[in-house]
């Protein structure tokens, strides 16, 4: 019997041998470049909100909802991880992702008279945190990214535009690490992408990339919740009221990786 167990031990760490024979340590640097469109939602925290309640949360909505608009998103991460080859086309990459980010939010909102508009944008500078599981065939990966992105810096404008006047009136507002909670309730948002890339460049080591993305970031909470440039004025609701924006996001990026010997 234990003859046995050691013949299946040793047939075992063969064929893991086998297969996983060009595994190995994977590292890459990117950096994606795209745009972003701001999502703005709101809704009542109470539960049971009464008639009167509900119908002034919907009038002040519908009155001064703020529309998407498009902004700026950049950055650089650097992952690590462990590539398990499964045969000679694909692979198997668990890699994990450390960063930064440049995410901008941003929405508009027109009056009844086109001589006016206003705009609000919220500019953030991150700390991203995640994992990064990919699939390789051949030269193309598609991978996954899920993780949460802290704040480390925040700069929210905004601006009212009189066309007609030729003049705009534009507050900015400046928040560091330590202040950003004055800002967000949870000081950290998730973000899921999906990328598909494709290496331009490979030898046995080393592979240039290029490739695009699709994705988005969601969960930022605002502490003092707005409909338009002020806080909303009916005090019951605003103590109701729960502002939540996000972005769906899509670019491409650029890359490099270090590979096992392939």
């Amino acid at each position: 019997m234990k003859r046995l167990l050691n013949i299946f031990i040793i047939l075992l760490l063969f064929a893991a041998s086998s297969l996983f024979a060009k595994s190995g340590i994977e590292i890459g640097i990117f950096v994606p470049i795209g745009m972003s469109v701001g999502l703005n939602s709101y809704s009542l925290t109470n539960k049971n909100p009464t008639k009167q309640q509900q119908d002034n949360f919907e009038t002040a909505v519908k009155q001064f909802r703020r529309k998407s608009a498009v902004g700026f998103d950049a950055g650089a991460s650097f992952h690590i991880g462990y590539r398990f080859e499964i045969n000679k086309d694909m692979s198997v990459s668990v890699l994990g992702e450390l960063g930064y980010a440049h995410d901008e939010f941003s929405f508009y909102r027109n009056s009844s008279d086109k001589n006016y508009k206003d705009t609000l944008n919220y500019t953030l500078e991150s700390l991203a945190i995640g994992v990064y599981p990919k699939f390789n065939w051949k030269k193309f990966s598609f991978g996954l990214n899920l993780g949460l992105k802290i704040p480390l810096y925040a700069k929210s404008i905004s601006a009212y535009t009189d066309y007609k006047n030729k003049n705009i009136d534009r507050n900015i507002e400046y928040y560091n690490a330590f202040q950003v909670k004055d800002l967000f309730k949870v000081q950290a948002m998730g973000y899921i992408r999906f990328s598909v890339d494709y290496s331009v460049y490979t030898d046995k080591k080393f592979a240039l990339v290029l490739g695009g993305y699709i994705g988005g970031d969601f969960g930022l909470s605002l502490k003092k919740p707005s409909i338009n440039n002020q806080t909303i004025a009916n005090q019951n609701i605003i103590a109701l009221t729960k502002q939540t924006v996000s972005s769906f996001d899509i670019g491409f990026q650029v890359g490099v990786k270090i590979l096992p010997n392939n």
